[in-house]
């Protein structure tokens, strides 16, 4: 069956099924074991320092989405356009160019090929891949999605998945810029815009654009729900402690939010200390953590070593007794044998 043949459901599904295994691996990378957990939460909860509520453009940007996405689905009353057809086409192209200026996709993929790499996690991805020149550039105006996608295909050939495919399915850079400085004007054919001043002219047909929209859709859509599925798995593993530093004997606990989606971690260290990350609609908690961009990590506080220190940990007393907190909404003590060898 070709692409005419199908419907507009099907071809979806096509494009979905290609783009789901280009992407998955980078979501659900081989089970992570000590320090690589937090930065591997750190790439999908797009670890950043304190925030109170009203500093996440991505909350905003899925929003925008949706709304775009629902007027282009509803019936647009006829006496207020004039010309409903075209309309809805504007609509399209304001939601094609709201997915490809989006930065979160962008970060978390490099952040997630990153972590495939060995490379660490960065609140800003990209810099150590840029040139002395882009870096100036970046400092000046930030990088263009065009930049941002050259470093996830070379990341991504360096990591063995082909997500760099994705993009050139649907990112035109011209068609972009045509989109973000209003350079573009409807014709009977398709779309137009100048090029050159005037002394060339760019076109795509409404077949093209469809064609562009409709996967810039699918990508985006996957990546959404590539997110939740990886943060919904983890979720599951709430309300239960995970080895997390065998020397200093951390204990992880997987944070979730009020539909059981992982957001945030707690590191229960054996002196009673906690380090925390959490990311909610109202802003980001944490304590006892912070980034450290030199060496591309997140950095825990332990809080006080002892003064004589067990073989155990160097944080609890020779003579001492470990200490946890409780894991959030439990009674139950924590140990480490139980935990270690559960």
């Amino acid at each position: 069956m070709t692409q005419k043949q199908m419907s507009p459901d099907e071809v979806n599904e096509a494009i979905r099924d290609r783009y789901i295994p280009l992407m998955a691996p980078l979501f659900y990378p081989e089970r992570p074991t000590g320090r690589e957990f937090i930065e591997y939460f750190a790439s999908l909860l797009r670890v950043v320092g304190i925030e109170d509520k009203g500093w996440d453009p991505y909350t905003e940007s899925r929003a925008v989405l949706d709304d775009l996405y629902g007027l282009m689905k509803i019936g647009l009353p006829d006496d207020k356009f004039s010309d409903l057809n075209l309309t809805r086409w504007r609509l399209g192209l304001i939601f094609y160019n709201h997915i490809v200026e989006m930065a979160a996709p962008y970060e978390v993929i490099t952040n997630l090929l990153r972590f495939r790499l060995g490379k660490g996690y960065s609140p800003n991805p990209y810099w150590d891949f840029l040139s002395d020149s882009a870096r100036k550039q970046f400092r000046r105006s930030g990088l263009f999605p065009k930049q941002k996608i050259e470093i996830i295909k070379k990341l991504g050939k360096e990591a063995g998945v082909a997500i760099g495919e994705i993009f050139d399915e649907f990112y035109q850079p011209k068609l972009r810029n045509a989109m973000s400085h209003s350079d573009f004007v409807f014709a009977a054919e398709g779309l137009r815009s100048r090029k050159d001043y005037g002394i060339d002219v760019l076109t795509w047909s409404f077949s093209e654009l469809d064609d562009l929209i409709t996967k810039a859709k699918v990508f985006i859509g996957t990546f959404f729900a590539l997110e939740r599925d990886a943060r919904q798995f983890w979720g599951t593993r709430a309300k239960a402690g995970i080895p997390y530093d065998p020397n200093f004997k951390g204990i992880l606990e997987i944070l979730v939010d009020d539909q059981n989606l992982m957001n945030g971690f707690k590191i229960h260290w054996p002196n009673g200390c906690d380090s925390l990350y959490r990311r909610t609609s109202e802003g980001i908690d944490m304590l006892n953590c912070m980034l450290d961009l030199k060496n591309a990590t997140i950095q825990l506080f332990v809080g006080s070593y002892a003064r004589r220190r067990s073989s155990f940990s160097p944080l609890v007393e020779f003579d001492g007794t470990p200490s946890y907190s409780r894991l959030e909404g439990s009674n139950i003590d924590l140990t480490w044998a139980e935990i270690a060898h559960g």
